[in-house]
């Protein structure tokens, strides 16, 4: 796929990886629909900083949980742009408790972690997928984590979500080819906000067990992302970027 003058939507796409993504693929000549839920000054900083370098972004709230926000957050994208040609599922949440502390993990914890990381993936694919079916082709990249190949990660739940989204991955990717292209990016441990709320231990403990004795940076993942979007022979992939920890 050509990405100049075409729309993306990166949900998540204020801060951390989605911040990169959008800037990334800004660069290439995309229009950017920035998501977010909570963080409405991000999200506006982050489409500042597109409009900065020439392109057109634009900031929408929206919970990727409720179908009704989903639904309006791709008519919105579409009244705006008229198009709508990739969908970054990238929103997340999660909890941060070891996974020994199973009475640390609370029935609202566990619900919310899949809401978000399972089912708001789904409802963004599911509202998307019939624009790009009409206009005969469409991309849909899935940020999961290593987490969801091996039991590892900020918790349980969380790891168990990001199994459930690399199959959902392969799920869509069988149900909505030949038109739409589903792919999927399982960073390890990044550089985000999120990193603080592991342990300085845990940070150098994946440092160390590392082939590449390193964390995986947001701009190899940004240019993971925008690869699955320009292809047209890939489905159903994900590509690990972890600095060879799972190895």
């Amino acid at each position: 796929m050509e990405l100049k003058g075409r729309v993306v939507l990166v949900t998540g796409g204020a801060t951390g990886l989605g911040r990169e993504v959008s800037l990334d693929l800004a660069k290439s000549g995309m229009s950017v629909a920035v998501n977010y839920s909570r963080s409405e000054q991000d999200a506006n900083e982050t489409v500042e900083a597109i409009q900065a370098l020439g392109g057109t972004a634009m900031a929408i709230r929206a919970d990727v949980s409720s179908s009704a926000e989903v639904n309006d957050m791709i008519g919105a994208i579409i009244e705006k742009f008229g198009r709508l040609d990739a969908v970054v599922a990238n929103a997340g949440t999660t909890v941060f408790r070891s996974f020994d502390d199973i009475d640390g993990v609370t029935e609202e914890d566990w619900d919310r972690i899949m809401a978000v990381n399972v089912k708001g993936a789904w409802l963004t694919a599911k509202a998307a997928a019939p624009y790009m079916k009409k206009q005969g082709a469409g991309r849909i990249v899935i940020t999961t984590s290593v987490a969801g190949i091996r039991p590892r990660g900020s918790s349980l739940p969380y790891s168990v979500s990001k199994a459930a989204a690399i199959h959902l991955t392969k799920g869509l990717a069988k149900g909505l080819g030949p038109e739409i292209l589903v792919n999927a990016i399982a960073p390890g441990l990044l550089d985000t906000r999120w990193t603080r709320g592991h342990s300085q231990k845990t940070i150098d403990s994946f440092i160390e067990s590392s082939p590449l004795h390193s964390l995986p940076t947001l701009a190899d993942n940004a240019r993971q992302i925008k690869a699955l979007i320009e292809t047209d022979s890939m489905t159903g992939a994900i590509v690990v970027i972890d600095s060879g920890s799972t190895l």
